[in-house]
């Protein structure tokens, strides 16, 4: 019970900061860099942990934490390698995609400690969320790849 709450505290209070950001004009380079990285360490984490309690298959945790690892190393990478500034706007696919992630982990959390819930449900929101994660892992690699090239090819 404790730890739905506590998802669920942490959702608010991620949301919130958000919109704080946004609104008040407090958003930063760091922020927004920060601010991805404390989402994905949560849901990867999380994921994780769901694994470890047969709530999630083994083959979506590995899905999403290639995709996630394969980003920051990018990221990596491009600081090294590449001199000019990165934008880390996420697409509007890999907003819905961290959105069915945190849903996913709430019904997760939620079918563990309140309720039990269709398997039919979990199974869709699964299969949504394993499309969403492999559709945006294959977008940003040949995206953010040309981008590289392009900056490399000219340096």
């Amino acid at each position: 019970m404790q730890a739905f709450y506590l998802l669920v505290m942490a959702g608010c209070t991620d949301g919130l900061d958000g919109w704080l950001a946004r609104y008040f004009g407090w958003q930063s380079p760091l922020g927004k860099f920060m601010d991805p990285l404390a989402d994905k360490l949560l849901v990867s984490l999380s994921f994780v942990s769901l694994a470890l309690l047969n709530q999630l298959p083994w083959w979506l945790v590995i899905l999403v934490l290639m995709r996630d690892i394969t980003i920051a190393m990018g990221v990596m990478l491009w600081y090294f390698l590449i001199t000019e500034p990165i934008n880390f706007s996420p697409t509007a696919l890999s907003k819905v995609n961290t959105l069915l992630q945190l849903s996913l982990v709430t019904l997760c959390v939620f079918k563990l400690v309140l309720a039990t819930l269709p398997n039919v449900m979990l199974t869709w929101l699964i299969v949504l969320t394993a499309s969403t994660t492999l559709i945006t892992y294959v977008h940003y690699v040949f995206s953010w790849g040309k981008k590289a090239y392009s900056f490399y090819k000219i340096a």
